[in-house]
């Protein structure tokens, strides 16, 4: 990585360069290059118009599209702190982010302002609030912001500044924030960049939640290269054969995203009615993808490599491998570290195991985020300090290493599940279960194998007296929680299994959910609610 170098240059760097070629195409909008530098600093002069100061943080809370990526960048050139949040949550879990962070700037769309009440006192630094439309609830419109002079002095930023903050759910219901430098989020896209063998000529799906640590790559890899972005809205990904349709007529080149819309798209997509001849590179990461199903994304896009990508966003991508047909009568490894990443395989004391053998994978690389925010006890929990390298971070990932030196993944060794590629923590189910109305118990349950959990379901206990509206306990989650993390079944139990100790036994509740599906060994007294998906 280029010593001092930053996330701000690297729209900057492919305007100098590649100035009438196309960068970021959105729903109804492109962008050259410099179009979108000129764009980015537009969106810089307002914040900084507006008091931000550097380190300030700013959510961006945008459907995807454009509008959001110029938010992005410009909240990087202004030397603010990007803050993404998912424009589809409960506003409850927002509103929690949005105090957790302190944020000085929202840009959302007029429904979620509205919902948000932004103005109420309870975020006492805002200054801006940025519409995605017209102008509503003293929000300024976000024609007004493309049409601002941005001839302003914009700040000097340094590789050790904070870029963005990430968020996922915490195990006492409190979101806990990822915090990576512009350092570390460099460092993993040169990394992206040189590993993947990004080209100028790529045009890369915008496919990833921008919330979700995958969108990195479309937000800092592709500019990196060079290579434009077709941002892909929930229109798209909600239909797959639309995503198809867009992605052939767009001459999409990479996908990269989680296995189960991959399957979407094979089952769904009508890909033997399109154009596949561009899409060169197809990658998939955070669940795993069974061998069955991985032949048939083979079959569907022929021609086209497949990779096997691994890392927590703490320290974004770590290692990767390349699928290939032949190995499709066996699970798949998450393979081998990229360049300049170290990973050590350790037991419950943190020494060195022997080759074969499980234990906690530790990894040490340049992308190692800064901390999370404002939360150091998190921090000295996960991170270890190391003279010779980057510090080691914990993953709770349970794996082994082969005498060819490649790693497999078998788990996970705490209360962290995936649920289509998006980390949940099941104490904090737990814990907005038992906020619950009449919840006195709960304890939530995956549904599916390690690594391609499908769902959270939960099993409750009534408070003595009360009568349970599951359908009541279940909206209070889904106001409090990411939809992938709303259980899916509700069922309510007279009593739960304990252990010796008197705790309860989460890990019999669970082990006799997943093999009966909603029996746990005692009587029931209530019954079982779904959410009405499939």
């Amino acid at each position: 990585m280029r010593e001092g170098a930053t996330l701000v240059g690297l729209v900057a760097a492919a305007a100098s360069t590649r100035p009438d070629s196309e960068a970021l195409v959105g729903a109804t909008t492109r962008f050259t290059w410099v179009e979108y530098r000129d764009a980015i600093d537009r969106v810089a002069a307002t914040l900084l118009g507006a008091g931000l100061r550097p380190g300030d943080r700013v959510a961006v809370a945008f459907p995807k599209d454009a509008a959001s990526f110029l938010a992005i960048h410009g909240t990087l050139r202004a030397g603010g702190v990007v803050v993404p949040v998912d424009p589809l949550a409960p506003p409850l879990s927002t509103a929690g982010i949005l105090t957790d962070a302190g944020v000085s700037a929202v840009f959302a769309a007029p429904r979620a302002i509205a919902a948000l009440d932004l103005w109420s006192g309870s975020h006492p630094g805002l200054r801006l609030v940025v519409s995605s439309g017209d102008a509503a609830d003293r929000a300024l419109a976000w024609g007004e912001v493309m049409a601002a002079d941005p001839a302003v002095e914009f700040p000097v930023i340094s590789e050790d500044d904070p870029a963005y903050v990430i968020y996922t759910s915490g195990s006492t219901g409190r979101p806990k924030g990822i915090v990576h430098s512009h350092r570390s989020a460099l460092a993993y896209a040169e990394l992206a960049v040189a590993t993947h063998g990004i080209r100028a000529d790529d045009r890369i799906a915008g496919m990833s939640p921008l919330h979700f640590d995958m969108s990195t790559l479309e937000l800092y890899a592709a500019p990196a290269a060079g290579a434009a972005v077709v941002v892909f809205g929930e229109g798209h990904l909600r239909f797959p054969a639309s995503f198809t349709g867009r992605s052939a007529q767009e001459s999409v080149t990479v996908w990269y995203t989680v296995p189960s819309f991959l399957r979407q798209v094979v089952e769904r997509g009508a890909l033997d009615q399109r154009d596949r001849s561009r899409l060169r590179l197809v990658m998939y990461g955070g669940e795993s993808y069974s061998p069955g199903a991985l032949r048939e994304l083979f079959e569907a896009v022929p021609g086209a490599e497949v990779k096997n990508i691994y890392g927590p966003a703490e320290v974004n991508e770590c290692t990767n491998h390349r699928v290939t047909l032949d190995q499709l009568d066996r699970d798949i490894p998450i393979g081998r570290p990229w360049a300049g990443v170290e990973l050590n395989v350790v037991d419950d004391e943190g020494c060195e195991v022997p080759v074969g053998e499980p234990g906690e994978l530790w990894v040490s690389a340049p992308t190692l985020m800064m901390g999370y925010w404002q939360r150091p006890d998190l921090t000295d929990r996960s991170v270890h300090a190391r003279a010779d390298g980057p510090d080691w971070y914990a993953t709770g990932d349970l794996v082994f290493v082969d005498a060819d030196g490649v790693y497999w993944f078998l788990g996970r060794r705490d209360h962290q599940v995936k649920v289509r590629g998006i980390r949940i923590e099941l104490e904090a189910v737990e814990a907005a279960l038992t906020d619950a109305p009449g919840v006195l118990h709960a304890v939530a349950a995956p549904v599916g194998p390690a690594g391609e959990i499908v769902r959270v379901d939960a099993v409750v206990v009534a408070r003595d007296g009360a009568e349970l509206d599951l359908e009541a306990v279940r909206a209070h989650c889904r106001a409090r929680l990411p939809a992938v993390a709303v259980p899916h079944d509700i069922i309510e139990r007279s009593q739960l299994p304990r252990t010796q100790s008197g705790k309860l036994d989460r890990r019999r509740v669970r082990e006799e959910h997943a093999s009966t599906g909603s029996a746990v060994g005692t009587e029931a007294s209530g019954g079982t609610v779904g959410d009405g998906h499939g």
